[in-house]
């Protein structure tokens, strides 16, 4: 594979690993450093907003990127380097000899790595489910809040934010059927209808923290980077505003990493 099409595709397979906390594809984040291929070989330098954040999302986010990057054709080796951060040495060096989550820190995982995950995309389809059913009962002002147990995911319009709800409804293993309701527990269970409300007040809730750390984080890298603004991609991508998403600073971005 020639190195600029590796390199495009290697930028691609970065769009599919998010922050677990923020719910963001890291390129949309700026996170991404700089990202070089050539001759099969991928080098990607990643750097966070603080050089404290949490160790287990950090590493969580290194491997994903490191695994997305050696399932490409034409890969034959691949590098990622986490800059800047008080374990950096220590999750390179893990990265590197593929010593796992576990292996990386020993004692100090406490917490196996696919239970921080379920955690976080049970956080996702929260917030996800809370934008589209909001977003339903602004277009339609007949509905009142209390009937969104009669929602069917057939009623959502199909628009991003709808299409972001289905993503992580399928992360979850939940239904994604046009019949299968739209306001669910994390098991997927409908609620009573007196609870609605305060299910729908606690959705919102859950949204609002994620919106406002990713707010903070992304300022806190443009502090730390100032020249990471131009790799933020909008934060609107699942409220449907045709600017945001990774097409939408991919030319910046590639002018970075080239």
């Amino acid at each position: 594979m020639w190195a600029a099409q590796l390199r495009a595709a290697a930028l691609c397979a970065l769009d599919a690993v998010y922050d677990p906390e923020l719910d963001e594809p890291i390129t949309d984040l700026g996170f991404v450093r700089s990202l070089t291929a050539d001759d099969g070989r991928i080098t990607v330098h990643l750097r966070l907003p603080t050089s404290f954040c949490s160790p287990n999302f950090a590493y969580l986010m290194a491997s994903d990127a490191k695994d997305a990057l050696t399932a490409l054709p034409g890969a034959r080796e691949v590098t990622v380097l986490l800059d800047d951060h008080h374990d950096s040495d220590l999750i390179n060096r893990g990265l590197a000899a593929d010593a796992g989550y576990r292996g990386t820190f020993g004692h100090e995982a406490e917490r196996d790595l696919e239970e921080l995950r379920e955690i976080f995309r049970r956080k996702a389809h929260t917030a996800a489910m809370e934008r589209a059913l909001t977003a339903l009962l602004r277009a339609r002002p007949d509905l009142a809040e209390e009937r969104l147990g009669e929602v069917v995911l057939g009623d959502l319009p199909d628009t991003a934010a709808t299409r972001a709800l289905l993503r992580r409804r399928a992360a979850l293993g939940l239904g994604t059927a046009p019949a299968d309701p739209a306001l669910v527990d994390d098991d997927g269970c409908p609620f009573p209808p007196g609870e609605i409300p305060l299910r729908l007040r606690f959705a919102r809730s859950v949204r609002i923290s994620i919106d406002g750390n990713a707010h903070f984080c992304r300022g806190l890298l443009r502090t730390r980077y100032p020249d990471s603004a131009a790799d933020q991609a909008p934060r609107s991508r699942d409220e449907g505003n045709p600017e945001g998403g990774p097409a939408a600073h991919r030319t910046t971005i590639r002018e970075n990493i080239a």
